[in-house]
């Protein structure tokens, strides 16, 4: 209850004295309850000049700067008769302001600065219609934790790919960039460098990525759960109003699920009211969007490079499919560089050539008519069954 032990005993010694019981104390106004305890600090209390706790929350939202102390020596500097608090006791009404306004975690945090992500621990099983098969669909939180703002997607997997793109949904859900994004130390955001070290790096994937949307990675530090605290309680929240919600349907497709949970993120940050009176949305709108970073014109695609020797047909073989490259460069090892969409080669730092990416049926080829020897620049369906 967060009582002292001296108040626990005062009030062991008042129930006894006064032989009271659960039912004779359940019918005291709070008047009597009062007078069980004649210490004075009733009267003393209602000298005192109340503070304006509202105007030091805002104050310390406008400037991060601003501190008790200094709203405290305004306090005891305004005009106007009666006793002031000192500044201990300043302290204390504040925190229990901030505690029953529900603004604590508003005051830890600068809007637009910080974003913590997380995997929640359970997961809702998506039913494939066709063969029943079920498969286990893992949720990921995102939270602004100055406005409170969340951000939940399905994904089939924990695997770096789907880590990535559920940060770029993120950041297009919020409609801008934090400064920093704060993740747990999961495989697929960081590493150890040195095997048996504690220490931990950022994966090169990972870091890609927040390059390209210019934020910074600072993952929280190991058994310091205050570190992402936010996203623990974000966690919770998508494990009652998401999976409590949704869990007991059947889903078909992650498409399906993610539609679902859309819906519910609009009640979680648009409908429900908190402490303050204030919904998640409301914040985010009034005081916290317009200080993310804006995000960059193009969409970030996941990059990979490899070095791959061209075959005596002038092909390069990637994910068992085949890019033509000019025949002069047969035999030769070239760079490539891979994204969801494109193949580019390299020889050196001079571009060769780009294909579109070949997806599906394996032993595809992709071939510019010019890349072949004349002899070959003639046949129609090169490299083809038919040819």
């Amino acid at each position: 209850m967060g009582c002292s032990r001296r108040d626990v005993s005062r009030a062991k010694k008042a129930i006894t004295e006064k032989g009271l019981t659960k039912d004779s104390a359940a019918g005291l106004s709070a008047g009597e309850v009062a007078e069980l305890f004649p210490d004075g600090r009733r009267r003393a209390g209602s000298g005192f000049v109340a503070p304006d706790f509202a105007s030091v929350v805002e104050a310390m939202k406008a400037n991060r700067h601003y501190t008790r102390q200094q709203a405290w020596h305004r306090y005891i500097s305004a005009p106007g008769e009666g006793l002031r608090y000192s500044y201990s006791q300043f302290c204390q009404l504040f925190n229990d302001y901030a505690e029953a306004h529900d603004v604590m975690a508003t005051l830890h945090h600068e809007p637009g600065r910080v974003m913590l992500v997380d995997w929640a621990g359970d997961t809702i099983a998506v039913v494939e219609a066709v063969t029943g098969e079920v498969t286990k669909a893992r949720l990921f939180v995102a939270v602004l934790p100055y406005s409170g703002m969340l951000f939940c997607a399905a994904t089939a997997d924990m695997k770096q790919a789907a880590w990535t793109a559920v940060h770029i949904g993120a950041f297009e859900f919020f409609g801008g960039v934090p400064q920093i994004v704060v993740p747990d130390n999961a495989t697929s955001a960081t590493y150890r460098p040195v095997r048996g070290e504690a220490a931990r790096a950022v994966t090169p994937a990972y870091q890609q990525m927040a390059d390209h949307y210019g934020t910074a990675i600072v993952p929280a530090r190991v058994r310091k759960p205050r570190d992402k605290a936010a996203v623990e309680s974000a966690v919770q929240v998508i494990n009652k109003r998401v999976i409590g919600y949704l869990g007991h349907l059947e889903s078909n497709t992650l498409d399906d699920l993610n539609e679902a949970i859309t819906k519910r993120l609009e009640e979680i940050n648009t409908t429900i009211r908190r402490k303050n009176g204030t919904t998640r949305a409301e914040v985010f709108a009034a005081e916290e969007a317009e200080q993310l970073c804006p995000l960059p014109v193009q969409r970030f695609e996941a990059v990979q490079w490899r070095q791959l020797k061209v075959g005596r047909n002038y092909h390069i073989s990637c994910d068992h499919q085949y890019y033509s490259v000019p025949h002069q460069l047969a035999g030769q090892i070239l760079r490539v560089r891979l994204t969801a969409t494109m193949v580019t080669v390299f020889d050196a730092e001079q571009v060769v050539c780009e294909h579109q990416r070949l997806i599906g049926r394996r032993g595809q080829y992709s071939t510019m008519i010019e890349h072949a020897p004349k002899q070959h620049q003639d046949i129609n369906g090169l490299w083809s069954s038919d040819w």
